[in-house]
């Protein structure tokens, strides 16, 4: 959070000092890449290159305040311990280190699903299947450590200090596909997001079969949103391939629109409680 934060304001002050990426790369000799990877959070920021920037927009009076951010980005994130299991396996469901990351450091997550629970609303034998599937390769050393990288990025939605807010729309499929297949696991997944779902911050959605075709169910997406900059928001698609992340208005506002679609013709969370309360009583 606080590389994206030092990001913001770095943006904000070369915006209020009236320079370009170019000329503001240009006037510290270096990539306008490595300027842009730092307003995006992207980048590892160093000292050196803050007190330059500060020089050069004139806004000395902010240096304490972004050298203290700087430091703080500087450290490591507790996900990048499991690094180099995480990018030696690109088929793994919700990304690698970086989705951990932008995760960590979001406000809310909105997002649609027509094969599986979001990761954040698996329990842990729902995260084993769905691993095994993806990952049938890896051994169980390497299964555990993405077992428990799963758990841990469960934290963030019962952490105390702003707990993320996750809306996920699942297509009626996920249900049908979990509870006609492993009946025992069906029962103990969907008493996990139902105890998930009494959290404030977290709602569910079912799009009935009834729907008819939808744009959202082309394809499985979550929009991660961010409260202090909103043009930083990312939409995370996945694939065979691995991980595509879409920013900038266009991607961005197209996502958010696909779901708001969605949204308006899923099931209501309460009503999706409704709903798999029904379906756990046949269980």
């Amino acid at each position: 959070m606080s590389r994206r934060r030092l990001g913001n304001e770095l943006k904000q002050l070369r915006d209020d000092a009236g320079l370009t990426l170019d000329q503001a790369a240009d006037a510290l000799e270096c990539s306008s890449s490595k300027v842009s990877r730092l307003e995006t959070g992207k980048g590892l920021p160093k000292q050196r290159d803050i007190r330059d920037l500060v020089r050069l927009y004139k806004a000395e009076a902010s240096l304490d305040r972004l050298l203290r951010l700087a430091r703080a980005g500087a450290t490591a994130g507790w996900w990048q311990q499991y690094t180099p299991i995480l990018t030696s396996e690109p088929f793994v469901l919700d990304g690698a280190d970086r989705y951990a990351a932008l995760e960590f450091d979001a406000t809310r997550i909105t997002c649609f699903d027509g094969a599986v629970f979001h990761g954040l609303l698996q329990c842990p034998d729902y995260a084993r299947l769905i691993l095994e599937r993806a990952a049938a390769h890896l051994d169980a050393g390497e299964m555990a450590q993405l077992l428990e990288f799963r758990s841990r990025r469960q934290e963030s939605l019962s952490r105390s200090e702003s707990p993320l807010e996750l809306y996920q729309v699942i297509d009626e499929s996920v249900l049908v596909r979990l509870v006609r297949g492993h009946r025992e696991l069906a029962r103990r997944q969907i008493e996990f997001v139902l105890r998930e779902m009494e959290r404030s911050n977290v709602e569910v959605g079912l799009l009935p079969f009834d729907a008819g075709f939808m744009r959202a169910t082309q394809g499985s997406f979550a929009v991660i949103e961010f409260a202090d900059s909103r043009d930083q928001d990312v939409v995370v698609v996945e694939s065979h391939a691995g991980v595509s992340y879409l920013d900038g208005d266009f991607g961005v506002e197209t996502y958010k629109a696909v779901f708001e679609d969605t949204r308006q013709v899923a099931l209501t969370s309460t009503e999706t409680y409704s709903e798999l309360e029904r379906t756990l009583s046949t269980l």
